[in-house]
């Protein structure tokens, strides 16, 4: 009899869950690589925060913005200004409800171990990326125009063609460096710090420097707008900033 006392107490249990879950389903956040790390640490935090589970989609903005083009569905997006102010034209994101989270500057990593090198000039940033075997960057990612911008300035675009590695998969370009697989990578510094066996460079120049911008913005059809706006807030926070900080990001103001 205790057996099947049990056994119904469970199916009990298991019902008022799938029921919870049904009526408090997770918030579908889609998220750009560049806000990754500093979200990932913020998870437990925010979660705990809104009474909800985070169901985040990490990849590109551009990738992004191509799949909730197709239907994807989505409660949050995390991309980059201009995208988000697509997306209000299109009606696909709520007017009103856009909110920068921070900036990133743009750097240069090398595998761990690497003899460093100055960077911080023009010309010596043209010599490092000359002496480099390959570079490599996401094709389409939020640095791919600056990077192409600043060899275009420095004159070695047609010179540096065949060592250029463009990883068509958001996410893995630092980890090549990692592995040995190129040499330098260039990217927000957000997606290559903290990364294993990956060290910072340092920052391009200032004069080829342009800082990408991680903005948030709520679905016009988001099925909790309440909670998609309590997590944007929560990105505003004291403690998230802290994170976002310590992640190689200027938290917006």
């Amino acid at each position: 009899m205790s057996g099947l006392i049990l056994a119904a107490l469970c199916s009990l249990l298991a019902v008022r869950a799938d029921a919870q879950s049904a009526a408090n389903p997770p918030l579908r956040v889609l998220s750009s690589n560049g806000i990754k790390a500093a979200l990932e640490r913020l998870v437990p935090d925010a979660e705990r925060s809104l009474g909800r589970r985070l169901a985040i989609r990490f990849s590109s903005s551009a990738s992004h913005k191509q799949s909730i083009d197709k239907g994807e569905a989505f409660d949050v997006a995390i991309l980059t200004p201009e995208l988000i102010e697509e997306l209000i034209r299109a009606g696909t994101v709520r007017a009103g409800t856009r909110q920068d989270l921070a900036s990133i500057d743009l750097a240069v990593g090398v595998r761990a171990g690497t003899p460093r090198a100055d960077i911080s000039t023009p010309d010596a940033i043209k010599r490092r990326l000359l002496a480099a075997q390959s570079l490599t960057w996401t094709e389409g990612g939020a640095a791919s125009a600056a990077n192409l911008a600043m060899l275009d300035a420095l004159g070695i675009r047609h010179e540096l063609a065949s060592r250029i590695v463009v990883q068509r998969v958001p996410g893995v370009a630092s980890e090549t460096v990692a592995r040995g697989e190129n040499e330098l990578v260039l990217l927000p510094l957000s997606e290559i710090q903290g990364v294993p066996g990956v060290a910072v460079l340092g920052l391009l120049p200032s004069q080829f420097q342009r800082p990408v911008v991680m903005t948030a913005g709520i679905a016009a059809r988001a099925h909790a707008p309440g909670a998609a706006a309590a997590l944007v807030a929560f990105l505003r926070r004291a403690t998230a900033v802290r994170v976002l900080e310590a992640a190689g990001m200027k938290p917006a103001r």
